[in-house]
């Protein structure tokens, strides 16, 4: 335990002495001895220990519980260099190994960006192992018309997203010369830089379709930039899998402490300190014993729920969905069972939530419009498109509100129908019969859009997957033209293109 303001407690060391100077006083008072001592009560005591504890209230006691950072809370972003000096050596290539290797080592969840004079990201935050590794397998050099590299403008890409981040770069370290400005830009952004270096200091040439690049008529050698090394934590060709168990030991160490106020407990035993010192009030009750013990297990109980609901309630706040359906479970306040139907809801338990908010009864419209809104919406997940638009009309007749009537606009010509399949599912086609001899064929533009969004990926047979980024499983399908338009944003005007 300890106190938010310790100072304060100072005060309270005077606040006990008054019991001295009270009983000095007591003893001067020109009574009858034998009166004096047949009426000596030791009431007046507590008034100096009921100031002391409200002393201590006021010092704030609290208890602090160690939280370890949330892993997936701090996504990992790996950065590739795919300027055009990366194709010496056979650079790219080790660098998409390492990526490979961070990807399947990591607990964190993962984004990969690429980069070369402008940054383009091609995977968000992700767990998903697999599609992280199609998509990197997806991407064609070829299509970068960009050939440079710019650090700081991957900083302050990666800068504009929240919280703090990890960032990992793999590089030859292009041709920049003063990292401390590099580094001040991740300061800014709160980016803890971890540098993997490729490429030898000897240097080598860049290979091109007509042999090798030159500049000036002169054979361009790239080597790894010395001050790359400099830039965050470096590490080698050797050493990289340490990245992760560097971050790893850094969200070790960083703590959040829950505080756990508890400033009611000397305040409350003060309270009845008074009470017993000026008030017949226990006296009353002596002969009540039951009834008091009742009492003192009610007041302990509710202090217990109000405290567990406000503690549910943050845990909801910070998307801690799992512990708050365990705070809130026990609960029996209509805010509590509202908030454990929420958290519900959330983790995707739909049968469930919905089960609870229709236990939920209250007189005032708002909140019951509130609860037939969630019904709704947990009626819609469930695809039960009738019983969530009776619910929606239920709780706008209520109150008024633009989400419940958009919802409305949405359902209002929806039925009640099963899962559809997804977009990339494997659909059968039954092609139009034809004249005797001749095959079916499939036209590719033009009035057969409804065709087009049935038939497989490929005029050979493939699976259409998600986004268009994979064919087979296993095997990635080059990504659209426009994905690489902001990468190669001013590529007419780079002055070192390697």
């Amino acid at each position: 335990m300890s106190f938010l303001y310790p100072s304060l407690l100072f005060f309270a060391v005077p606040a006990l002495l008054l019991t001295f100077l009270i009983k000095k006083k007591r003893v001067k008072l020109p009574f009858n001895p034998k009166i004096v001592i047949a009426n000596q009560s030791i009431n007046y005591l507590l008034l100096p220990f009921v100031l002391a504890l409200v002393i201590v209230a006021l010092a704030r006691p609290v208890l602090k519980k160690p939280l370890l950072a949330q892993k997936s809370a701090q996504p990992l972003f790996i950065a590739i260099d795919f300027s055009n000096s990366m194709r010496a050596e056979g650079r790219l290539e080790k660098a998409k190994r390492i990526a490979l290797d961070l990807i399947q080592k990591t607990p964190f969840k993962t984004s990969l960006l690429i980069f070369t004079t402008n940054p383009l990201i091609i995977a968000p935050p992700t767990s998903d192992k697999e599609a992280l590794k199609m998509a990197l397998k997806s991407i064609n050099q070829d299509a970068i018309l960009t050939k440079g590299t710019d650090f700081a403008k991957l900083l302050e890409f990666v800068g504009e997203l929240e919280g703090k981040k990890n960032l990992v770069i793999i590089s030859d370290g292009g041709d920049f010369k003063d990292p401390s400005t590099l580094e001040k830009i991740a300061k800014k952004h709160d980016i803890a830089i971890y540098s993997i270096g490729v490429g030898s200091r000897s240097g080598a040439l860049i290979p091109t379709r007509e042999g090798y690049l030159k500049s000036e008529g002169k054979l361009v050698v790239t080597k790894r930039n010395p001050n790359f090394e400099k830039l965050g934590n470096f590490y080698d060709e050797q050493n990289y899998l340490a990245i992760v168990d560097d971050i790893d030991k850094e969200l070790s160490q960083q703590q959040q402490n829950e505080i756990v106020e508890l400033f009611w407990i000397p305040l409350l035993i003060a309270f009845l300190l008074y009470l017993h010192a000026y008030t017949t009030l226990f006296e009353k009750l002596r002969t009540k014993k039951l009834f008091l013990l009742f009492l003192a297990i009610g007041v302990h109980a509710s202090l217990l729920d109000e405290f567990a609901l406000q503690r549910g309630y943050k845990q909801i706040e910070n998307h801690q969905y799992s512990d708050a359906v365990q705070t809130l479970s026990s609960i029996p306040y209509l805010e509590a069972r509202y908030a454990y139907a929420v958290a519900l809801f959330h983790l995707g338990k739909i049968p469930e939530a919905l089960k609870v908010f229709k236990t939920i009864q209250s007189k005032d419209p708002k909140v019951k419009a509130k609860i037939y809104y969630n019904i709704g919406l947990c009626y819609e997940k469930m695809r039960k498109y009738e019983e969530a638009l009776r619910f929606f009309i239920k709780a706008c007749q209520l109150q008024r509100d633009g989400k419940c009537l958009k919802k409305i606009e949405e359902l209002a010509f929806k039925k009640n129908q099963k899962k559809q399949l997804l977009p990339f599912a494997k659909q059968k086609i039954v092609p139009k019969a034809g004249k005797k001899g001749e095959k079916s064929k499939q036209k590719s533009g033009g009035g057969s859009n409804i065709n087009l969004a049935v038939q497989s990926g490929s005029a050979q047979g493939g699976k259409k997957s998600r986004g268009g980024s994979l064919s087979k499983k296993g095997e990635a399908h080059p990504v659209s033209s426009k994905v690489y338009e902001l990468i190669n944003k001013g590529y007419i005007d780079e002055k070192r293109p390697w």
